[in-house]
C-alpha cells in the first residue's frame, strides 16, 4: 500500500499533467500536448477508428488542428471526478467542456462530454497518458 505522501504527490503530479494539457491545448502547442503520451498511446473516440500509438494520434492531432484552423479556442475546462493511483498505473474519469469562436465569422461554438483515461507512471516518476477515452455529448439545437 503506498503511503498517504506518495499517493498525493502522484495525485498532484496528475493533476499537474491535467493542467498542462489544457494549457497546450488553448495555446494550441501540438508538440506539448504530443509530450503527454507514451509511445503506444491508444485514443478511442465515440464515431471514430481507435487510433494506435503516439505518431498515428500525432497526425490525428495534425489533421484536426488543420480542420479547425478557422477557430481559436476561447476556454476549455476539465473536470477530473476521481483519480485512483494503482501502483504504476492510475485511472482517472470526469467531464470537459470548452468553447471555440471562428476569426471570419465571429460565431462561437461550445462543446461538453465525458473522459476516461489511464495513465502509466513513467521511469522518471512523472505520468503520461497511456490510454484515453472521449465522447462528446450532442449539443443542444
Amino acid at each position: 500500500m503506498q503511503s498517504q505522501n506518495k499517493l498525493e504527490a502522484d495525485i498532484r503530479s496528475i493533476e499537474a499533467l491535467n493542467q498542462h494539457d489544457l494549457n497546450a491545448e488553448m495555446a494550441g502547442d501540438t508538440d506539448a500536448i504530443i509530450s503527454q503520451w507514451t509511445d503506444d498511446f491508444v485514443l478511442i473516440q465515440a464515431g471514430s477508428p481507435i487510433t494506435r500509438g503516439r505518431s498515428a494520434n500525432a497526425a490525428a492531432v495534425e489533421q484536426g488542428k488543420d480542420q479547425m484552423k478557422d477557430f481559436k479556442p476561447i476556454d476549455v475546462n476539465l473536470d477530473a471526478q476521481e483519480i485512483i493511483v494503482a501502483g504504476d498505473y492510475a485511472f482517472e474519469w470526469g467531464t470537459y467542456r470548452g468553447s471555440v469562436r471562428s476569426v471570419t465569422s465571429g460565431e462561437t461554438v461550445s462543446y461538453v462530454g465525458k473522459f476516461m483515461r489511464i495513465l502509466q507512471r513513467q521511469p522518471d516518476g512523472s505520468w503520461k497518458m497511456h490510454r484515453t477515452m472521449v465522447g462528446t455529448d450532442a449539443q443542444p439545437r
